[in-house]
């Protein structure tokens, strides 16, 4: 391990990912909240914006949410709170990816050629270019934080990652789960890298679960 001194300073949300666009979002909601119709998801529930030959926008007020590789189920991101699923997938479908429902919620669902035809009309294409840029700089940083790196450095970031979350959600959450689901390390990886980092006091974790982070080396 590092020194001890060599402590992390990025375990809080904003310091890990950037800000949700909240305020495009909502004005997105805004123009869209005329059309389509509401939808009740359970968890695990399993949503595709393109289906056979229908596309669709999933706005969401609040909720906890899971996007999945199609190709093998690995966790690209997750996150909870208003958001509009569906937008890049209808513009360029490829079926590359799906949300998972992690608690019930509610979603306005609208066809996605009515809801382009109001982004032209009222001329929110701009805001629409910002919340598309999030989720690019979203799945930048998973990327940095993925490749080209050692395991520790793979699970020292989604140490960081799952701490950033709500102790409610964080609490209902197996730490080794979660870092398998986002990474495809092997589990006897994951779990000496863990036991090494318990043994040193540099996290705390009880019954499988993350209570809290005391600090990271950046280095193993």
């Amino acid at each position: 391990m590092g020194n001890v001194n060599d402590q992390n300073s990025d375990a809080a949300t904003h310091s890990i990912y950037p800000p949700r666009p909240i305020a495009e979002i909502a004005i997105l909601q805004q123009a869209l909240s005329t059309l389509g119709t509401e939808h009740i998801f359970h968890p695990r529930d399993e949503i595709y914006a393109v289906q056979e030959n229908e596309k669709s926008l999933y706005l969401f007020n609040d909720g906890h949410f899971t996007f999945l590789r199609a190709s093998d189920g690995l966790v690209l991101s997750s996150g909870q709170g208003g958001m509009i699923y569906g937008i890049a997938e209808c513009l360029r479908p490829r079926g590359g990816w799906y949300l998972k429902v992690g608690e019930p919620c509610m979603a306005q669902v609208v066809k996605a050629e009515e809801a382009f035809e109001v982004f032209t009309k009222q001329q929110l294409w701009e805001p629409v270019a910002s919340l598309l840029a999030w989720y690019l700089q979203i799945y930048s940083l998973r990327d940095e934080h993925l490749f080209g790196v050692t395991a520790y450095v793979m699970i020292r970031n989604k140490l960081l990652e799952l701490h950033s979350q709500p102790p409610g959600i964080r609490s209902g959450i197996n730490v080794a789960d979660y870092i398998q689901e986002r990474t495809q390390l092997s589990r006897s990886t994951i779990m000496a890298i863990l036991g090494e980092l318990r043994r040193g006091n540099y996290v705390e974790i009880k019954r499988g679960k993350l209570v809290d982070i005391k600090y990271l080396p950046k280095e193993y």
